[in-house]
């Protein structure tokens, strides 16, 4: 019986955007599979995995037989699927390293429940944004192509995983292949893993290098929105991006290092106590009053207004503009909690930029408890409110359940979470990449840091922006996304050593500026001229390829 037509569309459609692929200096031109004229057999094709592990039919299977495939990444630690388009990976149906026999594959539950006669020739392969992951998703009755972006949802959602592929565009072989092509090198380019540490990606518009990524492209005779031009110089570009990505990783080295530094600094070594063991310290009006002091001195400095300031009416935040009690019932928290929240400032949505927000430390954001936050109101459901899917929406800071009494007033998951302990009247600063705590449960994280008083901890984040060990700094002039308002530096406690051991020439830089206007002496404080200054200073950074400072 002879092949539809569609087989062989989506397979040249296929095979040209891998070729387009090793065009750019990404894949190998050997690193294409092409099948047989016949097709792959029963020995090459991992039928068993696709009738016992996905269930798929043999209309599947059928199709699958006369696509190509990539060969796995072998070198150095990089082994598996390559990425194919930002955050998303080529599924491999070959029996010899077959996508299907990888441990912990991602959305290997939404391929188990696809319809039998649909299969997906991508798996997620990272975080979702806003450009990935993407399913390709092939209906085997049709030939239709279902391009759907988003996460993997797990058996808690999938229904909803469901409801949302079935309201995708679905595309003809051809029209997909040339949009997806069309992207390569024009929205999207690919990055080999050519630096150790650093994994082959896809660069995409939200990255702060993409201005460089296009340069680089460019410069080397790619041509915009069609790909490798009549003189495209495969070899410079790849020793271009080398040199970009060996330059970017010596940056991030020296930003860790000083985070490291930061917290040896900051931390003694300490033995593991549970925080509702300690003698009752809280006192919510210190909180209150720390927090309200911290936002308001950074208002005074060459950062957000004091307008974005929030306090609640008569000192405490009423029913109308509070979460709802249902909410807060979801979110577990206990009066106290709530009450302290229910006194707390926040800060306003700033609607000036898409972002919507001003980090409070590093790129940290201040969490709003307010019934404005659709994230803890409209969009909150009990299935979205276990702790570990509050902590892969960047809500809190655990997948684990946290103690009765602990709280969130800041974070983000790339940077430091602040948590009250209301138990204790303590600060938990928490980085997940930093157990400071030797002895510390692995399962119990927020034991991993060494509590601090909120009295002494608030007086020190102030007195450390009046002394620029905290540097605040708006975002610069750019269109990048990932560009956020950011405070750097570090935070100066009692005890701690004068001056950084290795003070980094870009914070410096901008701490030159604000001596240079004025502060510490707010009355002489020439607010807006700094400001300005710094978004130049930041600007210049991202334009001359130094990219930006911030926490690791």
């Amino acid at each position: 019986m002879a092949s539809p037509p569609w087989h062989s569309e989506i397979a040249r459609g296929l095979a040209q955007f891998y070729t387009k692929l090793t065009q750019a200096p990404y894949l190998s031109p050997d690193s294409i599979q092409n099948p047989p004229p016949e097709g792959w057999s029963d020995e090459e094709l991992d039928v068993d995995g696709l009738q016992t592990i996905l269930r798929r039919s043999d209309a599947v299977v059928d199709f699958l037989r006369h696509l190509p495939y990539l060969k796995p990444m072998e070198e150095g630690p990089q082994t598996g699927q390559w990425c194919i388009f930002p955050k998303t990976k080529a599924m491999r149906y070959l029996r010899d390293h077959s996508s299907l026999r990888q441990k912990d594959l991602e959305g290997l539950y939404e391929l188990v429940n696809l319809p039998p006669d649909m299969v997906s020739l991508t798996h997620p392969a990272g975080e979702y944004t806003l450009y990935g992951p993407q399913w390709w998703l092939v209906d085997c009755k049709t030939g239709r192509i279902t391009k759907y972006a988003g996460p993997p949802r797990g058996e808690g959602l999938g229904e909803e995983f469901e409801a949302e592929w079935k309201k995708a565009p679905t595309y003809a072989p051809v029209d997909f292949f040339q949009e997806v092509a069309t992207m390569l090198g024009k929205d999207y380019y690919p990055v080999p893993g050519l630096v150790n540490g650093i994994e082959a990606y896809f660069c995409t518009p939200d990255r702060r290098e993409s201005t460089m990524m296009y340069q680089i492209y460019m410069l080397a005779g790619w041509q915009h929105g069609r790909g490798p031009g009549p003189y495209f110089d495969r070899e410079k570009c790849r020793k271009d991006l080398e040199v970009f990505l060996r330059d970017q990783k010596e940056r991030e080295s020296r930003k860790r290092k000083a985070e490291i530094a930061r917290h040896e600094r900051q931390t003694r070594p300490t033995q593991t106590n549970n925080p509702a063991t300690y003698s009752d310290g809280y006192d919510r009006d210190v909180i209150v009053t720390g927090l309200t002091r911290y936002y308001e001195t950074l208002a005074q400095m060459a950062y957000f207004p004091a307008s974005l300031i929030q306090y609640p009416t008569g000192g405490r935040w009423g029913d109308d503009a509070f979460l709802p009690a249902d909410k807060i019932k979801l979110l577990g928290f206990n009066e106290r909690v709530v009450d302290l929240l229910r006194h707390l400032p926040y800060l306003d949505i700033d609607e000036s930029h898409e972002d919507n927000c001003w980090s409070v430390n590093g790129r940290s954001e201040s969490q709003r408890y307010l019934e404005d936050n659709p994230m803890l109101n409209e969009e909150l459901s009990a299935g979205k409110a276990t702790p570990a899917s509050l902590y892969a929406n960047g809500l809190f800071p655990f997948p684990e359940k946290m103690p009765n009494g602990l709280v969130p007033i800041a974070g983000r998951e790339d940077g430091e979470w602040w948590i009250i302990d209301t138990n204790a009247g303590t600060v938990i600063v928490y980085d997940a990449g930093n157990k400071q705590v030797s002895d510390a449960p692995d399962d119990k994280p927020w034991l991993w840091a060494r509590p601090r008083p909120a009295g002494p901890f608030f007086d020190a984040l102030v007195n450390s922006l009046y002394s620029l060990d905290l540097v605040p700094l708006p975002r610069p002039d750019t269109e990048i996304t990932e560009c956020y308002p950011e405070v750097w530096g570090v935070i100066r406690e009692e005890g701690d050593e004068d001056g950084e051991d290795d003070p980094d020439p870009e914070v410096e830089a901008a701490r030159e500026i604000y001596r240079a206007h004025g502060w510490p002496e707010v009355a002489k404080f020439r607010r807006q001229e700094c400001y300005d200054a710094l978004v130049e200073l930041r600007t210049n950074f991202l334009e001359e390829g130094e990219g930006d400072y911030g926490p690791a």
